[in-house]
């Protein structure tokens, strides 16, 4: 049975194996992994954990921000930023992702923030605008290299 529910002190240590294997897939430009301590700065209403069986499986991490006057967001409205969203790749036809994300903007919806961004440097990033298109979200700009 799947659990989504909000992060605890004691889901650190398995989050933070999950992020070592997400940085191991290599499929994130720059991606680093995170320790227990900077998770522990996201402990609260944006950060949640999908569970399996008593195993964690995946989670995402959102901050909320003021705008300073972005282009789609006007100056002083706050939005949601969701930082990272990981599923381990067994359990990802599963859409546990897309559950993930609909609960932290679920959660910023009922807390007055009705917008939101992401940013991703994914190099999967064709299905990343995808995934995050059937949420509702539109491409605001591309940033590439070579």
């Amino acid at each position: 049975m799947v659990s989504i529910r909000r992060a605890a002190e004691n889901d650190l240590t398995a989050v933070a194996r999950l992020s070592e294997i997400w940085t191991s897939e290599n499929i994130t430009h720059g991606l680093g992994a995170n320790n227990e301590e900077l998770l522990r700065g996201y402990i609260g209403e944006y950060f949640w954990v999908a569970e399996l069986d008593s195993e964690i499986v995946g989670y995402i991490t959102g901050t909320v921000h003021e705008s300073d006057g972005l282009a789609v967001i006007e100056k002083g409205e706050q939005y949601l930023e969701i930082d990272e969203v990981y599923v381990l790749p067994e359990y990802r036809s599963m859409k546990l992702g897309h559950l993930l994300v609909d609960t932290i903007l679920q959660t910023s919806e009922e807390n007055g923030i009705t917008r939101s961004v992401v940013y991703s440097a994914s190099k999967q990033w064709q299905q990343i605008v995808g995934f995050y298109e059937k949420h509702g979200f539109k491409m605001w700009f591309v940033q590439m290299y070579r």
